[in-house]
């Protein structure tokens, strides 16, 4: 099982490069970069933060493809991906022109990530979100369309969200350039199974991994293909501490009891419970400027222990590496750290990635 980490998205664009060096020294084998426009706090809420301090607003983000061409030499042999991009705001041609690029900047260790897409990156900015998965299924036979074409071939399509007349696409990358889906509901884990090199979902249990898990084995079955061609991934938000009292104080703090908005109203369901907003998938729905910094405290007043748990991987070392193993035996091969503990107590930012690192050293004693 391979580790990989998210980049800095942050200015100033520097830290991109040194956090690719100390991190490639380290042994991780991949960075992600996000694709977003804004982050999930209100900004009230930031404001009141540490973070504040450094940052003052989390809504600033470095597009992720000229993130990536810029650190690209600072490594040698780590993999970068988008963490995950989608086609509302770029047309597949451009959004593969930008893929394509970073594919040659990284000497062909690029992955390219992508999903259904998130409201906050897309509402507030008057384009139309409808049909998402539809949508993307879409985008990537067109993708493949374009990257399978002759040089100066004339590509004609005719689709529901897309049309070329005439069109080329010439650009070709180094190898073959992969291509994660970050899929959860059964449309996305179907379209995964037919078009994707990688599936790449955000934290969720080991039970409902396998049963996600068991459905694109089946899909990719019925689409003709062998399920060990698609990479198992796991994108992971971590919550960790030495003391178990302290994980329990970490996940109720508001600025981490937030993610557990973002959970589908289902996963409040299967537990008996009723998501804050109502019938609300937040990675989908969520817009964190529509909230006052009241209206989001009075919703995560009402997420109960159970459910902040499970927008997380989280406890002590031993706790997530035991997790880790469970997901190590459903096949995962790549879980991708976020590591949010200090977000909860910024004093805790060394700590946490010290025993991060031993989690990671952990695994790769095994290999």
């Amino acid at each position: 099982m391979e580790f990989g980490t998210v980049a800095p998205t942050f200015p100033p664009i520097e830290e991109a490069r040194k956090t690719v060096n100390r991190l490639e020294g380290k042994g991780y084998s991949s960075l992600w970069f996000a694709d977003h426009l804004m982050g999930w706090y209100p900004h009230e809420l930031w404001k009141e933060t540490p973070f504040a301090m450094k940052y003052p607003s989390c809504h600033m983000f470095f597009d992720p493809f000229c993130e990536i061409c810029y650190a690209a030499s600072s490594a040698e042999k780590m993999q970068f991906g988008v963490s995950v991009t989608e086609v509302f705001r770029r047309h597949p041609a451009v959004l593969l022109q930008q893929a394509v690029t970073a594919n040659h900047a990284t000497n062909g260790r690029f992955i390219l990530g992508i999903g259904a897409g998130e409201a906050e990156n897309i509402v507030p900015y008057g384009i139309e979100f409808e049909k998402p998965a539809a949508r993307l299924e879409e985008a990537l036979k067109l993708m493949k369309i374009m990257l399978e074409s002759d040089y100066g071939e004339k590509i004609n399509f005719e689709g529901r969200f897309f049309r070329l007349e005439d069109a080329v696409f010439d650009l070709k990358p180094v190898g073959k350039m992969p291509i994660w889906v970050g899929a959860h509901g059964d449309r996305m884990l179907k379209l995964t199974a037919e078009h994707a090199d990688g599936w790449l979902p955000v934290s969720t249990t080991p039970k409902d991994y396998a049963e996600r898990a068991e459905k694109l084995e089946k899909y990719a079955k019925n689409a003709g293909r062998e399920p060990d061609e698609i990479t198992r991934a796991l994108f992971a938000s971590i919550v960790i501490d030495e003391d178990p009292k302290e994980v329990e104080k970490l996940l109720k703090t508001p600025i981490l009891r937030i993610h557990a908005l973002l959970l589908h109203h289902e996963v409040y369901e299967r537990m008996g419970l009723r998501h804050p907003l109502g019938k609300y998938y937040g990675l989908l729905d969520y817009i964190p400027t529509k909230f006052t910094r009241d209206d989001i405290l009075e919703a995560v007043s009402r997420i109960p222990d159970e459910v902040a748990r499970a927008a997380f991987i989280c406890g002590t070392p031993e706790e997530i590496i035991q997790t880790f193993d469970e997901y190590r035996k459903l096949g995962v091969e790549h879980v991708v750290v976020w590591n949010l503990t200090y977000f909860g107590d910024v004093s805790k930012v060394k700590s946490s990635y010290a025993l991060i690192d031993e989690v990671i050293e952990h695994f790769e004693s095994k290999n």
